[in-house]
Parts: C-alpha cells; structure tokens; sequence
C-alpha cells in the first residue's frame, strides 16, 4: 500500500498501548485536526491499536509496525514523523535506536525519561543533533516540564523587568482523592526505570545538579560554571518545615529536574541568564504541620528521604555490585506497563508555587496550577502538547540536546489544552 501523502505535520507515537501511551494517544487524536497535525503510530502489535480505535472511520490514524528490538522497523515510521513522541520505557534500553533513527531522518524527539545515563549521553551529541537540525527532549512530564516551565517564566518575566533571575524556590503540593493507596499511585514503569539507570554500565551520577551541562563550556554563548551550580544548588534531601508544612524531597527523585532547570538556563536565549548561576530548591508538601498528623507527616518525609539516599548510594555501588541489584529488583517491582488507571486516575489535581528572587533585588511569586494525576494524566497530556507544539516549528535555539521550556520558547498557552496554567507576578 502507498505511503499517504499530507501536507500536514505529523506526530508519531510509540508506547500507543501503555498506561500512559493511552491517555496520550487519545490526547492528541482530539486535538489533531484543531491544529492541524497528522496522528500517526508505531506499535509492535498493529491490530492491538487498531482494535483500540476501532469505530474512528477514517479519522483513524495509520499504525506502522515498529519493534524497538528490530531498529530496521524504525525507519519507514520516523522517517513519515516531523516529531516522534516515545512513551515506551524503560528510555535506557529501549530509545536510543529511536533517537538514532531520529538524527539519520531529522526528527523532533520527546520523551519522559529521567534516566540519568540515557539523558548523559544524549547531551554528549548536542552538536550532531544541533547540525540535524532537531531537538531532543527528554523529561517532558511531571518530570521536569512544571518546573523547567515555571521557571523559565520567571526568568522572562525578570528579563521584562530588566532583571535577571537570581533564585527559584519551588513546593509542589498534589491532591489526592480520598481513597487512594500507594499501590495506584506508581506505575511499574517508574519502578522499572530505576532498575534501568542501576543497571547500565555507566555511573548513574544521581545527584549532581550540574550533571546536564556536560560539553557545554565550549558551546558558543554558555558561561555557567558546573561547579559554581553545584555549590550554588546543591541537591538536599533532608525534609524541613516551611510555611506551616511539612516539605519532603521532591518525587519520585529529587535529582530530576535540577539538571534540567540549569540545562535551560545555560542555553537560555534569554540576555545574561547563562552569566551567573541559578540558586534552585525544590519540594514536595506533605500538608501542614500540627498535632499527631503533622508527626505523621513528618514522619512520611523522612521515610522519602531515606527512600532517595538509599537509590543514591546504591547507584554509585561497582557495575557488578549494581547490576545483580538490578536483577533483583526488577523481579520483585512491578513490571512496566502495570500501574494505575481508570477511575483512580480522576478527581487529581496539583500545583506547584514559586518564590523568586532577581540580582536586582526584586521579588515575585508564580504559581502552576494543574488538573488531572501528575504521572498519568497531567503528563501525558503535557508531553503530548509540546509535541503538538513541536511540530509546528522549533526555534534555533531549542535545536540539540534541549529541554521542555527550551522546545516551549515562553508559549505558555500551548500548556492550556494539557491543563495546565501559570501565573506569575507580585
């Protein structure tokens, strides 16, 4: 059968039939034809997707068989996509023929991952990607999209002050409805990407906020100093108290999106934001502090910290040492694809606030308020709209290993259809 031939941009999916795959798919199928863009998918097993969409007509989008383990199937699919959308994890293992494939047809990519070995060597090849003409986006759900995007809002927001940001400060608080266990709250997706990072040959460097800014010193126009980072926005687990709350380290690590929010800012367009580096902390709230359930809490933050220092540790153990962990806990995790979904995924909602400082002394709050599960609604619905975005043209200065608010260049409305808003100002 002939390859249809549109004028239109397309998004390729992959990863159509997991947890978060679904949500995404049906994401971006309502929002094609509003802006213009192709659906197209890539799925080991074709007819899995297509009985999923049977009863679409025509509206249906093509599904190209894709197997991540056989990079020839890869091809005809990325080589139809403008923007190739991976939600099939775990990324360490199972992106990068992707992103080759992306690189040799020149391809947008955009995926979840926080893995920190795949994220390390995708920035290692900024210049190819950049001589490509495309960008590669990693973290583009809850993690770190919301956080690189407030923040990229604030040092825009400073820079139309005439000022440049000095510090970020950020607590984000998500509200769970009644009910709800730990069990539908972690996907094995989740699980399974640590067991990835511990795995992999490379060392995990798992809190090391300057870790994102390898290869940079000698990238035209970046001035930031790893080592000022590190010592300017050291990455700390331990809980406090603030604002009447209890603040735990941020979820599911802490080591996240640190490397990510001083990635954007050491290739910034914005004037100066790579000259000095950016004071960044980050929280989870628990809820407020007082009588026996502020102990309770308390309590809650200290287990989350104990939780991220043993994943610290443990990903700085020998490869040998790493690996047989790894081998463990991939049998006793739940596998990816299992997690949470239906009617526990409803009745979410989360924000994330931030107080920020200027080097001109100013001062200013900014809020992102979302709806829908932060894992498994909210980020589907966010990563698929910058894809959606992405496929409308990227900015020069977004090309190469980039980031979320980088590929978003301040288009803060894109995020509405994902539920998602922010609010910056005194």
């Amino acid at each position: 059968m002939e390859t249809p031939i549109t004028s239109r941009p397309v998004v390729g999916l992959l990863g159509a039939t997991g947890i978060t795959g679904r949500v995404a798919l049906d994401h971006l199928l309502t929002r094609a034809d509003e802006v213009g863009v192709e659906v197209l998918v890539g799925a080991r097993d074709p007819d899995r997707v297509r009985a999923r969409l049977d009863g679409r007509g025509p509206s249906a989008p093509q599904v190209l068989r894709v197997d991540l383990a056989e990079p020839a199937t890869l091809a005809p699919f990325v080589a139809r996509a403008d923007v190739v959308l991976n939600l099939a994890g775990p990324y360490t293992r199972l992106a990068p023929p992707v992103i080759a494939a992306c690189l040799d047809h020149g391809a947008h990519y955009v995926d979840l991952t926080g893995e920190a070995p795949l994220a390390h060597r995708t920035d290692l090849m900024h210049d190819r990607a950049r001589a490509a003409g495309i960008a590669i986006v990693h973290t583009a759900g809850f993690e770190a999209l919301p956080a690189d995007i407030l923040v990229d809002a604030a040092r825009r927001h400073a820079a139309a002050a005439g000022e440049t940001l000095r510090s970020a400060d950020l607590v984000t608080r998500v509200r769970v409805p009644a009910g709800t266990g730990r069990e539908e709250m972690i996907s094995g997706g989740t699980a399974q990407s640590l067991v990835e990072v511990l795995r992999d040959p490379e060392p995990a460097r798992l809190g090391d906020p300057a870790v994102r800014l390898a290869g940079l010193r000698a990238h035209a126009g970046t001035a930031v100093d790893p080592d000022a980072v590190r010592r300017c926005s050291p990455i700390r687990l331990r809980p406090r108290r603030s604002a009447g709350a209890v603040l735990a380290p941020m979820t599911p690590l802490a080591s996240i999106n640190p490397p990510v929010v001083h990635r954007t800012q050491a290739l910034s367009p914005v004037a100066g934001a790579a000259a000095t580096p950016l004071a960044f902390r980050e929280a989870t709230s628990l809820g407020c502090w007082g009588g026996t359930a502020g102990w309770a809490r308390l309590a809650a933050a200290w287990l989350a910290a104990a939780t991220q220092l043993a994943a610290v540790l443990a990903s700085r153990l020998p490869h040998p040492v790493r690996a047989r962990l790894a081998d463990v806990l991939s049998r006793r995790l739940p596998p990816s694809g299992s997690g949470p979904q239906g009617d526990v995924l409803t009745g979410w909602s989360w924000e994330t606030k931030g107080r920020f400082t200027t080097h001109e002394g100013g001062r200013f709050h900014g809020v992102l308020q979302a709806e829908g599960n932060p894992g498994y609604g909210t980020t589907a619905w966010m990563a698929a709209e910058l894809a959606l975005h992405m496929a409308q043209g990227v900015p020069e200065t977004a090309l190469g290993s980039s980031t979320p608010a980088l590929a978003l260049d301040g288009h803060l409305e894109a995020l509405i259809p994902a539920r998602v808003r922010i609010r910056l100002g005194e």
